[in-house]
């Protein structure tokens, strides 16, 4: 009887694993596919992006509504800015050493605008946030510059 019931459960437990095994599995889609088929930041205009990151250092600034609409403006500038580099360098090597000085020289005279248009608390406050995010960002890749995937990976679990 002991046998009996040895052989059944274990005939059992070989034909529910080899069913797991055999048991569809759901087709994953590409990320973007599961945004309806938008990209991250491809699709919004230069617009729609100098609004978003307005809005985002408006709230954590704490800025009146006169820096809003120039920080707006000047937002508006550097996006259609890197929409025309980015036109201009589409087939290029963006590691290209004039490229890459057109956009540090770029990147700095949009900083000098920001310094008119908010206080010193506020530009301090907006530094401190630039360098945490600095921080962060080398956080989450490896020492070479390249993603630590496997590191990242093995948190997760």
């Amino acid at each position: 009887m002991k046998k009996t019931f040895m052989v059944l459960a274990l005939t059992l437990l070989v034909a529910g694993s080899t069913m797991a095994q055999q048991a569809p599995q759901k087709e994953r889609k590409h990320r973007t596919e599961q945004r309806g088929g938008k990209d991250r930041k491809g699709d919004r205009t230069p617009e729609e992006r100098a609004s978003r990151r307005t809005e985002k250092m408006s709230k954590e600034l704490g800025l009146n509504k006169s820096q809003t609409r120039k920080l707006q403006a000047l937002n508006l500038k550097q996006m259609e800015q890197r929409e025309a580099m980015r036109e201009r360098h589409k087939d290029g090597n963006m590691h290209d050493r004039g490229q890459l000085q057109e956009m540090e020289a770029a990147r700095a005279q949009w900083d000098a605008e920001l310094k008119d248009i908010l206080t010193k608390k506020q530009y301090a406050q907006y530094q401190a946030q630039r360098e945490q995010m600095r921080a962060q960002h080398k956080e989450r890749r490896g020492r070479d510059g390249m993603k630590n995937r496997a590191h990242h990976r093995h948190e997760r679990s």
